[in-house]
């Protein structure tokens, strides 16, 4: 287990952020359960939602931009009960953290205000008033589709938040090796072992869950994006309020309160359907179907636009901020049921094994089916296969995003091409049960219809994958940016422990292409450059007369130690996979260029493809 010298430093790196929060934000009253976070970006107006523990009205006020005078609106506190907390979460006890020290009140009210009528592209002042308490922050309006000129937002997934991880140090999987570095620490007798702990074979990390997720967030403060969007996983069981509520710790409470600046655009992921403490994926002693319990927090915490069948309101949702198209997709559950159980048995089709792949199969869950969630009442289920009703809203919107020329980007949680953990069918012997590979279904319409990246998750790792079906080479780039908090796994390895490459679309992987380099420093190994490590994806558009140029930067966050391994520090560093896409007026990918100009571009460092890759 990590040592205590560990366990300080990481609550010594929450102090220093929670110190130079307080240090830039007005006083916050004791009475916002959770600070005021912003959704549903436009280029005319935001959406805005806090939470207090007493039945108390607030107050908004907007000024600044072209307004003369403020505009005021009054909440409406509505009582939420499913936010409650459990007795089983009462009762729990986490490590050596007090008993119950990290529950807040009992009683949650929301508040929300839709605000339009605003200026595009303009920033503004506002206060929400609760009585004599006063939270001032600042946001601002998207552009018009028309008139803009670069636009920044960043999208991680898997912060998997919850007290817990206050204590634990993740498993930290070996990756590739740079030529000349020495060995890693040995896993049982290395100073690095004794400090940080280990888990059998592997060493954990340097900086716990909160302080790793802490850390990583306040990099992405410090870029001051338009917006966020998070592909799943937000906190450690949907249906564990507790995990919620660390969640909300760190993004709009004590911790910081980035979600007061910049929108958030969320998806449903795996840990969302689970209950955690309250019934896992079955029903708990109180009788709580722990998927269900999960996504009506979720439905409570997170309000989408109408995607016109209200039975699955917010589930899958259509957000456009000036020229770009984001579709967020729910990959929770597919139609027919499906699990490992049916292969490999008696009559049963067999199992596939090594790199052989028979088809994308039709579920990313085997944990519970249609009938048992409807079965305890839920309505909310959404297919994601051919001629649901998601499928066909998904057509809808491409054409319509693509009839008026935006850039289009889609994101949900299971990672359809994954070189990690979640990247088999369910028919594979190493399936996991969760796989994301029948999200797959979806890369024709998406290249047929331009979408120029696919954000998700669920491996808990860092790759790039290019898919081109067509081979005009001009594909869609697919993103598993699972590193926002919580695991740090790499590619799944044989026997021997190479790389399995079971995801033959793969072109980057933080685990393989971004080898660790470790030296000898004041007579400690010290890891100087590379490997695994929270991070991000940062996305910036700039405009170039009639065209854009979108840039893909991989960030990660990397912890700076002292020779006692204490931590001195984070650094934002940028991986070697950085690429940037030309994107036409109809908000395409530069097409193929004819034979002869592809020399000339290679001049500017121009691939046949319309991209740009860094090197750093």
């Amino acid at each position: 287990m990590p040592s205590n010298r560990f366990k300080l430093f990481s609550h010594a790196l929450l102090a220093t952020l929670s110190t130079s929060l307080m240090a830039v934000l007005p006083a916050q009253a004791a009475t916002f359960r959770v600070n005021p976070y912003l959704q549903q970006p436009s280029s005319d107006g935001m959406y805005f939602t806090w939470f207090t523990e007493a039945d108390i009205a607030g107050t908004l006020t907007i000024t600044g931009a072209d307004l003369t005078t403020p505009l005021t609106f009054t909440s409406n506190p509505s009582l939420e009960p499913v936010l409650a907390y459990t007795n089983a979460e009462k009762g729990q006890e986490i490590g050596d953290l007090g008993q119950g020290s990290w529950l807040l009140g009992d009683n949650n009210y929301k508040h929300t205000i839709d605000v339009r009528g605003l200026a595009p592209n303009a920033t503004y002042d506002y206060t929400v008033a609760l009585g004599d308490n006063v939270f001032n922050s600042t946001f601002k309006t998207a552009p018009t589709a028309d008139d803009w000129d670069s636009i920044r937002f960043i999208t991680f997934a898997d912060s998997e938040t919850q007290p817990a991880g206050r204590l634990i140090g993740r498993d930290w999987q070996q990756g590739a090796l740079a030529p000349g570095s020495a060995a890693r620490p040995d896993p049982e007798s290395s100073l690095w072992a004794e400090t940080f702990g280990t888990t059998g074979t592997r060493l954990r990390y340097a900086l716990t869950e909160t302080g790793g997720y802490a850390a990583n967030l306040a990099i992405v403060n410090s870029r001051q994006p338009d917006f966020l969007m998070m592909p799943g996983d937000l906190m450690q069981g949907g249906g564990y309020q507790p995990g919620w509520d660390e969640f909300f710790r760190h993004n709009a409470g004590e911790f910081d309160s980035g979600l007061s600046e910049y929108p958030l655009l969320p998806a449903l992921g795996n840990w969302e359907n689970f209950g955690a403490l309250n019934g896992g994926y079955g029903i708990d002693a109180d009788g709580r179907f722990g998927p269900k319990f999960g996504r009506d927090k979720f439905h409570t915490y997170f309000d989408a636009p109408d995607n016109g069948t209200p039975e699955h309101q917010d589930n899958y949702y259509r957000i456009d901020y000036g020229p770009i198209t984001i579709l967020t997709l729910d990959s929770s559950n597919g139609e027919p049921d499906d699990t490992r159980d049916n292969y490999g048995g008696e009559g049963q089709p067999p199992k596939i094994s090594g790199l052989e792949f028979t088809g994308p199969g039709t579920d990313t869950q085997q944990n519970y089916t249609r009938e048992q969630y409807e079965a305890s009442g839920g309505t909310d289920l959404a297919d994601f296969n051919p001629g649901s009703p998601q499928w066909n809203w998904v057509i809808e919107q491409l054409e319509d995003a693509r009839a008026q020329g935006q850039i289009i980007f889609a994101q949900f949680h299971h990672a359809p091409y994954s070189s990690g953990t979640h990247g088999f069918a369910m028919n594979h012997e190493l399936s996991s049960g969760q796989g994301g590979t029948p999200l797959r279904q979806y890369h024709p319409l998406f290249e047929e219809y331009g979408v120029v990246a696919v954000f998700s998750g669920h491996s808990e790792m860092f790759e790039r994958s290019f898919v081109d079906e067509d081979g005009d080479g001009v594909g869609v780039q697919y993103y598993d940016v699972g590193v926002a908090g919580d695991g740090l796994r790499g590619e799944v390895r044989t026997k021997d422990g190479q790389p399995l490459g079971y995801n033959a679309f793969s072109q980057w992987t933080a685990d393989q292409d971004e080898p660790e380099l470790w030296q000898e420093v004041d007579g400690v190994l010290q890891i100087i450059e590379g490997g695994k490590h929270y991070g991000h994806l940062e996305v910036n558009l700039e405009r170039q007369g009639e065209n854009t140029t979108v840039t893909f930067t991989p960030v990660y966050s990397f912890p700076l130690l002292d020779s006692d391994y204490s931590l001195l520090g984070t650094e934002r560093r940028v991986y070697s996979d950085e690429i940037s896409l030309l994107i036409t007026s109809e908000g395409t990918i530069a097409p193929v260029p004819e034979p002869g100009i592809v020399s000339a571009l290679a001049l500017f460092g121009l691939s046949a493809l319309g991209i740009r890759k860094r090197l750093h």
